[in-house]
């Protein structure tokens, strides 16, 4: 008995030490559990941030979309330092306005094509008539990309864009349009645009009064007993101003003759003796486009007379040759031609290639100059018959090399009648010579005043027919 006691009484103590033990068991596996449970949103919390520090670094490192946009906009156009050698490069920007008249240049690297076309009003949309200019092989290298406003009447303003990656677009807003054209000069390289709008009414008006004889105004000069004052041009030839271009200048000596006389200085002593006799003896208004020993560009010379809004642009050379025996005097007006002495003797003036030359043949087909070719080709054969007439009666035998056409860059875009003079080889001694000495040259001068009094005589009888 006492031994079952004893024993029970052990089971009894066993139970008691264990029970704590199994108490702690039961407590360790909900909390167990509740960790399983707790650690995979742990483990989400951990992914999310080292997801987010992943999203964080891929945003620093990565380029954007925009920055790949930017990238390839770079490339495909680049900026004014990193402009490719193989695309011609528009450099700058001028104009030259009056009221009927505009001009813009565009100086570039190089050659290029390009593309003109005319947009008509859009009254709806409010666009203006608008022309437009693709040079195609260029990139925009102009500092400013600005428009450039004008507001002459005519050009409202100039826009240049790089329009595709290697189309420069150029476009004219204008007021008015008549008549355009672009062609190329070289030399340095530029792309000149010339448009043209109608003339206001007030100055067609004044013209026109201007032009109209007045006889009761004949009668009271022919009566005076005083030193006459000179008849208007327009009274007796129907002339209103001339452009008097003498060739060459500053850094171009021309031609040299023997004992080095320079083209430049023999033409220029020419065009002031002309310009003074015609003031005075026609009443007509000259323009000299230099007045100076100074370098002048050819398309600067024509701007003038364009803008000057003269009536006739007459140019002042003198020939040369390799050959010294060459002699004689011929005139020139603008148009395409296939003579090679012709092409050679406006290489030179051009102080370009025949390259150049055969270049610039395809834009006189819609040339402002068209329009007044047959009036250019009756100067150029006025001045011609004068020439040789009157110098022969100082000079003996005067070759006569007669009336010529070829492409002088000097000549192109003028919208007036317009030549170009070759008064004698100034690399023949004789002839050289003789146009060194202020007597022969008087003698050029009357020639040429004679040509171009009987143009004018001939002019006006043909606009009172």
């Amino acid at each position: 008995m006492n031994q079952k006691k004893c024993r029970l009484l052990r089971l009894v103590g066993v139970i008691l030490l264990l029970l704590p033990l199994a108490l702690s068991f039961f407590q360790a596996r909900p909390a167990l559990g509740q960790n399983q449970r707790i650690d995979p949103r742990r483990e989400q919390l951990r992914s999310s941030a080292a997801a987010t520090q992943t999203r964080s670094t891929d945003i620093e490192t990565a380029p954007s979309s925009e920055t790949i946009r930017n990238s390839d906009a770079e490339q495909n156009y680049p900026t004014q330092g990193t402009l490719p050698s193989d695309k011609a490069q528009v450099t700058a920007l001028r104009f030259l306005s009056s009221k009927s008249y505009t001009r813009i240049m565009l100086d570039l690297s190089q050659e290029a094509k390009y593309e003109v076309r005319r947009l008509k009003e859009d009254a709806a949309k409010g666009m203006p008539p608008r022309i437009y200019i693709d040079i195609t092989g260029a990139q925009l290298a102009l500092v400013s990309k600005e428009p450039v406003p004008v507001d002459d009447g005519l050009l409202r303003q100039v826009r240049v864009g790089q329009y595709s990656a290697d189309v420069v677009r150029v476009v004219l807003d204008m007021h008015s349009l008549g008549a355009y054209n672009a062609f190329t000069l070289p030399d340095p390289v530029r792309l000149v645009i010339d448009v043209q709008g109608q003339k206001s009414q007030e100055t067609a008006a004044a013209r026109e009064t201007a032009v109209r004889p007045e006889p009761a105004g004949r009668k009271t000069l022919t009566k005076s007993t005083k030193p006459a004052a000179p008849v208007p041009a327009t009274l007796t030839s129907g002339i209103r101003k001339i452009v008097l271009d003498p060739g060459h200048g500053g850094k171009d000596p021309g031609a040299v003759g023997p004992g080095g006389i320079t083209e430049k200085d023999i033409v220029l002593n020419i065009a002031k003796k002309l310009a003074l006799k015609l003031r005075r003896e026609m009443g007509v208004q000259v323009v000299l486009t230099r007045k100076d020993d100074r370098f002048i560009p050819l398309e600067d010379r024509t701007e003038l007379a364009n803008k000057e809004n003269a009536d006739l642009f007459i140019s002042l050379h003198m020939n040369a040759s390799e050959n010294t025996e060459a002699k004689g005097v011929e005139t020139y007006y603008l148009d395409k031609t296939t003579d090679e002495a012709a092409n050679r003797l406006a290489a030179r003036e051009n102080a370009t290639s025949r390259k150049n030359i055969s270049d610039l043949q395809f834009i006189l087909a819609d040339m402002k100059q068209n329009v007044k070719l047959e009036d250019s080709i009756t100067l150029a054969h006025h001045l011609q018959v004068s020439l040789v007439g009157g110098m022969t009666k100082v000079l003996g035998d005067v070759k006569d090399l007669g009336v010529k056409k070829a492409i002088f860059n000097v000549l192109v875009g003028a919208y007036m009648p317009c030549v170009l003079v070759e008064m004698f080889f100034i690399t023949n001694r004789g002839e050289g010579r003789a146009m060194s000495q202020t007597s022969y040259q008087d003698a050029m001068v009357e020639a040429l005043y004679e040509g171009i009094q009987k143009y004018g005589q001939t002019n006006l009888i043909a606009k009172t027919l």
